[in-house]
Formats: structure tokens, sequence, C-alpha cells
């Protein structure tokens, strides 16, 4: 989808600006994501942060999500 491209690009540009040096998702959509330079991670080196939503979701600790992190 080219409009979720763009506002990821946005995105992106926007962390640059704020000195931001690290971005991560956890997703389905792999392919999207390696397009724009993600690479796959562990789960376990995305900031503890991220677990106070994720115990929340019916799929934890089970979580079929990949995790994927730019470098930027």
């Amino acid at each position: 989808d080219t409009s979720l491209d763009q506002a990821l690009q946005t995105f992106i540009a926007e962390a640059r600006e704020l000195d931001i040096h690290r971005l991560f998702a956890l997703t389905y959509q792999l392919p999207f994501f390696n397009a724009l330079g993600f690479s796959i991670v562990e789960k376990e080196v995305l900031p503890q942060k991220v677990w106070v939503d994720c115990v929340n979701c019916p799929k934890f600790p089970d979580c079929d999500e990949t995790a994927v992190l730019l470098e930027i």
C-alpha cells in the first residue's frame, strides 16, 4: 500500500529529525518492513516498555508476530 509506505517513510524522517536512532515494530507484514530496511530481531531486544502493552494481548506470551528493527 503506497499510503502506508509513505506514512512509514514520514515516521523514519521524523525519527531522524528527533535524533532517534532505532525504530521497531511487531508485525505480520515482514516483506513490507524488510523492503524499508528493517531487520528481524529477537523480541527480547525490544525496550521493556513494549511488554506493558503486550501483557494485555490475548496472544501473550505466545506472540506470533515478528519483531523488526531499523537502525537509523
